[in-house]
Formats: C-alpha cells, sequence, structure tokens
C-alpha cells in the first residue's frame, strides 16, 4: 500500500461498480425476453467501443493496438465474448442471484486453472478449499435425473469462461499495457459481434432500445469505476469486496423480478464466498499453500 492510496475510497467504489455490474446483469434479464443474445452483445460492444475509444483518443488507437501476443489478445477477447454471452443467455431462463450464486466460484476455478496454466503452485489447504466450492455448486445447481435442465449448467460454463478470462489476463499483462489490452477487448469483441449481430435481428421497441443503451453505458461505468478503486487500493484489498454481487443481485432480483433465492442457493453461496475468501487469504500470503 502506498501513501496514494486510499483504502475507504477504493472499498466503497468497488462496491459501487458490483452494483453496476449486476444492474447490467438486470437488465440483460429483461432484454434476453425480447431480443436475441448476439443482438444485445452486438449493442453493448458498439457503445463500450465507442467510449472506450473516444476516451483514449482515436489518433492513439493504431499505436496503442500494437501488441507483443496479437494472437493472445484476440483469443482473450473472443473467451469474453464467449463469458458475457453465456451469462446473458443464463439470464434468460434463471433468476439473476441463482446466477451469481454460482458465478462466486470463479476465484476457486482460477485457482485450479493457475496450475496448469500459469505454472504456479497451490497448496493442499487451497485445493481442499476447491473441492469443498465444487461441492457447494453442486448444492446450487441440485443435479437429478428428473429436474436438471441444460440451462441449469449455463452459470457453471460462464463461470468456467470467466475463469479461463482471467487467468488470459494474467498472461497478458505480461506482454501489453492495460491500454492495449483494453483496446482489444473492446475492438475485437466489437468486430465479432458485428459479424453476428443480425443473426435473429428483430428491431427494437423505444423502450427497449433504451434498456440496451442503458446496459451499454452502465456495463462501461462499471468497468471505469472498477478501474477508479483498483487506482484507489490494492488489489488484495478489494477482492473480498467482488463478493457484494451476490446480495446486490438478491435485492435488485427481488425488487425488479420478485425473485428470492431459496435456502439451499443462499447456502451455497455462502460456502462458496467463505471458501473463496480463504483461498484469497493463503494467496495473499508469500509462498502460501
Amino acid at each position: 500500500m502506498t501513501a496514494q492510496d486510499n483504502p475507504v475510497r477504493g472499498i466503497a467504489i468497488m462496491c459501487l461498480s458490483m452494483f453496476f455490474f449486476v444492474a447490467v446483469d438486470t437488465l440483460a434479464r429483461e432484454l434476453t425476453q425480447r431480443l436475441a443474445v448476439s443482438q444485445i452483445l452486438w449493442v453493448r460492444f458498439v457503445i463500450f467501443a465507442a467510449i472506450v475509444v473516444a476516451i483514449a483518443g482515436p489518433r492513439t488507437v493504431p499505436a496503442k493496438l500494437k501488441s507483443r501476443k496479437p494472437w493472445l489478445q484476440f483469443v482473450r477477447s473472443m473467451v469474453l465474448v464467449a463469458e458475457i454471452a453465456v451469462f446473458v443467455l443464463s439470464f434468460r431462463y434463471l433468476p439473476v442471484a441463482d446466477v451469481h450464486a454460482v458465478a462466486a466460484a470463479v476465484p476457486l476455478i482460477v485457482t485450479a486453472l493457475a496450475v496448469p496454466v500459469l505454472g504456479e503452485r497451490v497448496g493442499w489447504r487451497r485445493w481442499i478449499a476447491v473441492g469443498v466450492g465444487f461441492f457447494a455448486v453442486l448444492a446450487i445447481i441440485r443435479p437429478g435425473f428428473l429436474d436438471l435442465d441444460w440451462y441449469h449448467l449455463l452459470p457453471v460454463a460462464g463461470a468456467l469462461i470467466w475463469a479461463v478470462y482471467q487467468v488470459l489476463i494474467r498472461l497478458t499483462a505480461h506482454y501489453d499495457g492495460q491500454d492495449t489490452t483494453l483496446l482489444w477487448t473492446v475492438l475485437a469483441g466489437l468486430a465479432f459481434t458485428t459479424l453476428i449481430g443480425w443473426i435473429d435481428w428483430v428491431w427494437p421497441s423505444p423502450e427497449t432500445w433504451l434498456l440496451l443503451i442503458a446496459a451499454g453505458i452502465l456495463g462501461t461505468v462499471a468497468h471505469y469505476t472498477l478501474i477508479l478503486a483498483l487506482n484507489a487500493a490494492p488489489a488484495s484489498l478489494l477482492q473480498p469486496f467482488v463478493y457484494t454481487t451476490f446480495p446486490w443481485a438478491v435485492l435488485l432480483g427481488l425488487i425488479f423480478f420478485g425473485e428470492f433465492p431459496d435456502a439451499v442457493t443462499i447456502a451455497g453461496a455462502a460456502v462458496l464466498i467463505v471458501v473463496g475468501l480463504y483461498v484469497m487469504r493463503r494467496e495473499a500470503k508469500a509462498g502460501g499453500g
């Protein structure tokens, strides 16, 4: 922690950022009842890219796009598009809070992937935590031969893809700066979603256009406030507050859709959050196993 750090400010902005992310997901749940996922993705990336390019300065974009590993940047960007698509699709079938309950397993998945992909060392305590988290996810989705539908696995797939994306972020950080990574994210994502955005296109009503634009703006604000939070306080301090997405999801799901997770989902999410915090604490220790 440096003299310029402001932990209280960083934590407050981090919690606000998580609210914006959940707000986007709440809008996505409504939009998926009206439009195709490809259409939602395209409009979001159009708005996101326009704002990022405007802030970066259009004249600086060609220079900032120069990457030491362009293929890695492209793959990472496509993984992000896939992650967003899977989560958006999951909101068509499942409550926002239920999806975020499963998504709480992401830090545990990242821990497991860090061993084969990044060559990081993970001790037995963290492997036990990963195992406990796996059973917590099973409790949330409650797999059974009678009541398990394919869409119940969407949040699990989304969490796996999101974890892969975070591992790829760690890899790209070895080669390129944040500006290069951000521009590759929005421009490669925009290029791909432009190719698929017209599939099953339905012309939105004025109200739906407002929801689409709001989702695009809120998504950009969510990413911007996340950067502000990380500039105000160390990432290790802020990581536990990522879990505020679950209470935000419960609150917004209740307000806008009258949805409230059942006791098993809440218990499973609580277990995932506890073991996730434990893993973060172990990783924060130098050489912790």
